[in-house]
C-alpha cells in the first residue's frame, strides 16, 4: 500500500504529537507487548525512510554514543539531572559537574539531539526516560565494562605520530585521498549555497573576464568550483582554486580543462589576490581552534576590497534544539582534530576577532545545520 502525501504529513504530526504526550512517561502505553512492537516498527521505520547520506551518517558516526555516554556517566551529569523532575539550568550544571561551560554547552547539544536529555530552552535542560536509564549505577557500570572490554581501543589503534593531522595527512597521500573522498562522499546529493544564494546577481554585477569572482581557498579537488562553472557557464570572470602543494599536483590539470585556476597556497600567509568579489571557505574552520581561526581570516582580509566578501561555508549550530547531525559532527571534529562546529554567536564572535563584519548567514541545507556566512569589512 501507497500512503498519498497527506497521509505521510498526517502520520508525521502524530509522531510528532505522542513524542510530546511520552515526554513524561511510558507507563500508559498498556502493555509491554505493545511498547516493544512501537520501539520496534518505529526504528524501522526511520532506518526505511533514510536517504543515502542519512544512512552513511547513522553508520559513520554510530561509534560515538558510547564514549560520550560514558562521559555523562563519569561526570555525573545523567545523575545530576535524574535526581530532580525540574529543568537545570547551565550554571548549574556547570558548577555541579565540573566540566568547563564551553565544553559542557557541547555536550549538552550532543545528548539533547540523540535523545539523552531533553533541552527546555536555550541554557535549560532536565531528565528524560534515557537519562534516568543512565544514571542507574548497575547500567553505567554496564557502559565502563563494554568499553574496557574492547581491546582495540583509541589508544591502541592510534596512528603513532607527533605530526598535527594535517601534516600527517599530506606526508601520507593515500590517507589524503581517502579524506578527499570521505568529504565529498558526505557532501553528496546535499543542496550548495547555490541553490540559496543568487550569486550571479549578488557577486558577478559588471564582470569581465578579468575579474576574480570566486577563490576558493583550501578548495581540494574543487568541487565547488566545477558546480560554480557548470550552473553559470557564460559568466565571465576568473574562478580559482587554492590548496596545499600536492593537492594542486593532482587536480590541475583536470581544473584547468574546466576553466578554473589552480594555485598553491598557504592559507597562513597574507591572501595574494587582490580584490575578489567572493573568497570562499568551506569547512576549514572546524577543524581549527579560534586562534587559529582567527589568523586564518586575517589572512584572507589581506585580499578584500570594498567589493569583497568572505564566504564561509559550514556548520551554524542553534542554541536550541540541535540535530544529531551537527551536534554528534562537533563531537566528531573534537575528538579527532580539537576542532568545534559553531553557533551563530561563536561565528561573530570570530569574525569580530578579524575585525570583520557578519552580514548574513544563510542556511541553504536546514537537515544538517548547513550555511554560508557572509562576512566583510567593517
Amino acid at each position: 500500500m501507497t500512503l498519498s502525501i497527506s497521509q505521510y504529513e498526517a502520520l508525521a504530526q502524530q509522531i510528532e504529537t505522542m513524542l510530546v504526550d511520552l515526554e513524561g512517561t511510558t507507563e500508559h502505553i498498556g502493555d509491554e507487548e505493545t511498547r516493544h512492537r512501537l520501539v520496534e516498527g518505529a526504528s524501522k521505520l526511520a532506518i526505511r525512510l533514510e536517504d543515502p547520506r542519512e544512512t552513511l551518517r547513522r553508520t559513520s558516526f554510530s561509534h560515538l554514543q558510547l564514549p560520550l555516554a560514558i562521559v555523562g556517566v563519569e561526570t555525573k551529569l545523567f545523575s545530576i539531572l535524574a535526581a530532580e523532575d525540574r529543568p537545570f539550568h547551565i550554571t548549574e550544571l556547570t558548577d555541579a559537574t565540573g566540566v568547563d561551560k564551553s565544553l559542557l554547552e557541547r555536550l549538552l547539544r550532543y545528548y539533547q539531539a540523540t535523545g539523552m536529555i531533553a533541552q527546555v530552552d536555550d541554557e535549560s535542560f532536565r531528565a528524560t526516560n534515557v537519562t534516568r536509564s543512565l544514571s542507574d549505577s548497575d547500567h553505567a557500570d554496564s557502559l565502563r565494562w563494554i568499553m574496557y572490554w574492547h581491546v582495540a581501543n583509541c589508544l591502541s589503534s592510534a596512528i603513532h605520530t607527533d605530526l598535527p593531522p594535517f601534516e600527517w595527512l599530506a606526508a601520507n597521500p593515500w590517507a589524503w585521498q581517502l579524506a578527499q573522498v570521505h568529504m565529498k562522499a558526505h557532501r553528496k546529493g546535499r543542496p550548495t549555497f547555490f541553490d540559496a544564494l543568487d550569486f550571479e546577481k549578488r557577486f558577478a554585477q559588471d564582470a569581465t573576464s578579468s575579474t576574480v569572482l570566486l577563490v576558493d581557498i583550501g578548495g581540494g579537488t574543487g568541487s565547488q568550483t566545477r558546480t560554480f562553472r557548470q550552473r553559470f557557464p557564460d559568466l565571465p570572470g576568473r574562478v580559482i582554486v587554492q590548496d596545499r602543494p600536492e593537492v594542486i599536483a593532482n587536480v590541475k590539470d583536470d581544473l584547468e580543462k574546466a576553466n578554473i585556476e589552480a594555485e598553491v597556497y598557504d592559507m597562513f600567509k597574507p591572501q595574494p589576490i587582490k580584490g575578489a568579489r567572493v573568497y570562499y571557505l568551506r569547512n576549514i574552520f572546524q577543524a581549527w581552534t579560534d586562534a587559529t581561526g582567527k589568523d586564518i581570516l586575517l589572512n584572507a582580509k589581506a585580499g578584500l576590497t570594498d567589493q569583497s566578501i568572505i564566504m564561509i561555508d559550514e556548520m551554524v549550530l542553534p542554541k536550541r534544539g540541535a540535530r544529531v547531525q551537527g551536534a554528534q559532527h562537533d563531537m566528531e571534529v573534537m575528538a579527532a582534530v580539537a576542532g568545534i562546529e559553531r553557533t551563530k554567536d561563536q561565528w561573530e564572535q570570530l569574525l569580530n576577532s578579524a575585525g570583520l563584519k557578519m552580514h548574513e548567514v544563510v542556511n541553504y541545507d536546514e537537515h544538517f545545520e548547513d550555511s554560508v556566512i557572509i562576512a566583510g569589512l567593517n
